[in-house]
């Protein structure tokens, strides 16, 4: 196994320079920062805190980085979470970071865990967000959990991340369409993403299974915000005709447009039906509870885990996480009938 040693022979710079370099103390020229991240790649180098901590007479638990750059959904913070309990019972320990746009703070984070972890896991859904992080990682394996990005590379090995979007929108539109429902509309996620473009291709997948034209649903463009849900419900009121069922990517979008439908007198499921995704613990608790796609966290977490805990034994290796949606049945989804009877 490549040491420091074999790095700074290769970059033609001290071991010293090299243990600064990985572990953020010292900033360095462009031309020695080259030099290095070339060496660590070419001879494979990987830190091992493990190692370190050891050297140092400090604890032998391998220890995780966690780092979350999301916005405030809950989605997030519920996946941030269910991380570090898989952390904690596989026995490892956890420096974790859950920020939104601070850069500045972020730094002080990955300075405070390189050369301290033994592997990172990177959640975010922006690809400039990811590589603004991963380009000052240096030599410790990182698993990227990274929302419509899909392939993320980093100089110890990329993630394949893959929620099956399509088949998300297509079990939602599925379900809507087989209740009948022929006037739909979908609060989507914001435009330009293409967890929204592929949400949207296999919802008209099912519904050209039951021959409803693609002007058969509404296109309200959300921001995965409860209020924007709320906004889009009020916005479809206003408009001639109402649709019988509202398909929503993600829930927190859909339990805005309950709480705004239950505003305006319409009863839910009976004149509207409602349609969420994620599958939040909030979804449960909305009234009636939400029908949705769910997306499985803990399944999420469990295989992040195992990518990383397999990037410390095999450096270089691509992790894969893949996790299916499947379909949630509550009390928010029936059949249609016509408004007013």
């Amino acid at each position: 196994m490549a040491t420091l040693k074999d790095v700074a022979l290769h970059a033609g710079v001290s071991v010293t320079t090299v243990s600064n370099f990985i572990n953020n103390k010292k900033k360095l020229k462009d031309e020695t920062r080259h030099n290095i991240l070339a060496a660590i790649q070419a001879t494979g180098y990987r830190h091992n805190a493990l190692a370190a901590s050891l050297k140092k007479s400090a604890s032998s638990l391998k220890s995780i980085g966690i780092i979350s750059i999301v916005d405030q959904n809950p989605f997030f913070s519920e996946l941030f979470f269910k991380l570090e309990n898989e952390c904690f019972k596989q026995d490892f320990t956890v420096i974790s970071c859950f920020r939104h746009e601070d850069k500045e703070d972020l730094h002080t984070y990955i300075n405070l865990m390189s050369g301290r972890v033994d592997g990172i896991i990177l959640i975010s859904l922006k690809r400039d967000k990811i590589e603004n992080v991963i380009k000052h990682i240096h030599a410790i394996p990182v698993v990227a959990i990274a929302f419509d990005i899909g392939d993320v590379m980093s100089l110890c090995g990329g993630t394949e991340f893959n929620l099956h979007n399509q088949t998300g929108g297509y079990i939602a539109g599925r379900f809507i369409a087989s209740k009948g429902h022929k006037k739909i509309a979908c609060v989507t996620g914001p435009k330009g993403l293409k967890t929204t473009a592929d949400r949207i291709a296999g919802l008209k997948k099912a519904l050209a299974e039951f021959n409803l034209p693609d002007d058969a649903v509404d296109y309200i463009a959300g921001d995965y915000t409860y209020q924007s849900g709320v906004d889009a419900m009020y916005q479809l009121f206003s408009s001639a005709t109402l649709p019988t069922a509202i398909i929503c990517h993600n829930d927190l979008m859909a339990i805005g447009v309950q709480n705004a439908a239950n505003e305006l007198g319409l009863k839910i499921p009976r004149e509207l039906s409602v349609m969420g995704y994620d599958d939040i613990e909030m979804s449960k608790l909305s009234f009636p509870s939400l029908s949705t796609v769910k997306i499985s966290l803990d399944e999420m977490a469990c295989q992040a885990l195992a990518g990383l805990g397999m990037k410390m034994t095999a450096p270089g290796k691509k992790a894969v996480i893949s996790v299916t949606p499947s379909l949630v049945v509550r009390g928010s989804v029936s059949e249609p009938i016509t408004f007013g009877q």
